[in-house]
Order: C-alpha cells, then structure tokens, then sequence
C-alpha cells in the first residue's frame, strides 16, 4: 500500500471509469488495473466492482477511499503549507564584522546568495569589543572578533568557534632602511620612528602599555583607513603595529607584496599579545537553517 494507490481510489471513484482515471492520473489503464488489484490482494477485500458500464466501489473501498480521500486532503494541506513557508521572508542574518574580514568571507557570502536567494546578510563593521557588547545585546546575531589569548573570559558567557589566530608584529615598506635588519630591531631604534597607526582598541592598549614601559611612541597618524595608514607609511617612511591577519585578511585590497614584518620584542612587556578569531554567538541563539548552513560554512581564516 501507497500513496500513489490512494490517489487512484480517490481519482477512480470519481471518474466511475478505468480508461478516464488512467488517462487523468496519466498511467496506463493496465498499469492502474494492476496496482488495483494488488491492492486488493493485500487488503483481502474488494474495492470496486467492474461492469460494461463502469466501475463502482463496494462498501468495503467506500471506508477505504474514505480514508485515502483524508490521506490526500492532508497531503494537499502539507503542500499548501510549504508554499506558504517558501513565501516566508528569510530575517538577514545581522553579523557584527571586525576590521580584518578575510575576503573569504566575502567569497562565500556571495557564493551562498547565487544558492540561496532567501539569504539576507546585515554586515556592520565594529571593533571587537563592540561586538562582543553587540551579540550579547542581541544587537548582532553572531560576530567575527579578534580576542586576546589571554583575556578569553571576555567571552567566556558566549559559543566561540575558533576560525584562525594571529599576532601583533612591526610592519615598514620595503624600502625602509630598517626592512633588513636583523631581529630584534632594538629599543633605541624603535623609539626613532615615526608610527603610523590603525584605529584598534587592541593596538591602542598594547601601545600605552609600551608608552608606560619605554616612554610615549612618535604616532603621526591615527586612522580608521588602511589605504591611509599604507601611504602614510609609504610617504613617510612611517612603521606601524599592526596584527598579521590585518595585513592577510584585510577587507580591502592592502598590497602586502610591498610591508615588511618584524618581531616586536624587547619592548619590556612580559609578552606580545596573540589573537585568537572567532565566531560568536548567545548560547541559544536560534539561527533559520538558512543562517545556520552559512555559519557552517565560513572557512578558517
């Protein structure tokens, strides 16, 4: 017994004929004969009486296409109701974006789109702290952060899955006349340059640490804008400190063909802070299956 079965009760009742419910199921009339009489055989009654002038239900198949005529009403409501649900707008996905978003994740953004037309995505660029504040308010449905290593339980009360690591280093052109000296670069030196440097709550803290450790830098340039850091670099002859992953994953096109990375040490810290990248979310957070198949799919950075 099956479905198709049911349907043929249903459709031959109300054609009375076996040539017209074939033609309207579009079978065979031999091919619907059949699977009638197999049906017959495993209930082990009969269903129709056959006749010149047509085809009638006995009363045991009037109780049985009753049923499969209720069968086929909830069947009906089944489709009607994924219509329905297809025609549900899909919420987009509010994600919260550090400075440093790999351009896979752009890759697969709109890789996922061409497959899922449905999927909206709200992309809001913060630093991580913000957005760290922003998931836990249910302003963002998940983040991408970048999280000292040693500070984790700024988000011990969050889901993190860990996307990739990454570290603070000295960056110059590679014309600078210290592109080749050998590491460590010492103090003294150091305290010679001119720094050029990103807008970052996290560069910010590690360079006031130095300050409080070694004196102030020389920072002429503060910038939310990689393009501006990366000229003033180039015209200036500038250094910055900047996290590897800011120069590999930039969001926009950074010519990393033309920075130099240095090691960042005997600055009088116990340590150079290392960063691990992630994905954040509430605990029960309920993302659409949508969303939840895109978070999935987000590559390690």
């Amino acid at each position: 017994m099956n479905l198709e079965q049911m349907a043929y009760l249903v459709e031959l009742k109300r054609t009375q004929t076996l040539s017209q419910a074939a033609r309207n199921l579009n079978i065979s009339q031999a091919g619907l004969s059949q699977s009638l009489d197999s049906l017959e055989a495993e209930l082990g009654v009969k269903l129709f009486t056959r006749t010149r002038s047509g085809t009638r239900p006995t009363k045991a198949g009037e109780k049985m296409i009753g049923h499969a005529q209720e069968i086929e009403s909830q069947l009906q409501m089944m489709q009607t109701l994924a219509e329905q649900q297809k025609q549900v707008a899909e919420p987009p996905l509010r994600i919260g974006v550090m400075n440093e978003v790999p351009n896979s994740l752009l890759d697969w953004l709109l890789a996922f789109q061409d497959r899922q037309p449905q999927f909206k995505a709200y992309l809001a660029e913060a630093d991580s702290e913000q957005i760290i504040a922003g998931v836990k308010n249910n302003d963002f449905d998940i983040g991408i952060v970048a999280v000292n290593a040693a500070k984790l339980e700024t988000i011990q009360s969050l889901d993190f899955t860990e996307i990739g690591q990454g570290q603070f280093k000295l960056y110059m052109t590679t014309n600078h006349y210290l592109a080749d000296y050998p590491d460590p670069i010492p103090l003294d030196l150091l305290k010679e340059q001119e720094f050029a440097l990103f807008i970052d709550d996290y560069i910010s803290e590690f360079v006031a640490a130095i300050a409080d450790q070694t004196g102030p830098l020389n920072v002429i340039l503060q910038s939310t804008a990689f393009r501006v850091v990366l000229e003033t670099m180039k015209k200036f002859q500038a250094v910055s400190i900047i996290r590897t992953t800011q120069v590999r994953n930039r969001l926009y096109d950074f010519e990393q063909h033309s920075l130099v990375a240095h090691e960042l040490t005997g600055l009088g810290l116990p340590a150079v802070p290392t960063f691990k990248y992630g994905i954040i979310k509430l605990p029960h957070k309920q993302l659409t299956s949508v969303q939840k198949r895109f978070v999935q799919g987000i590559k390690p950075m």
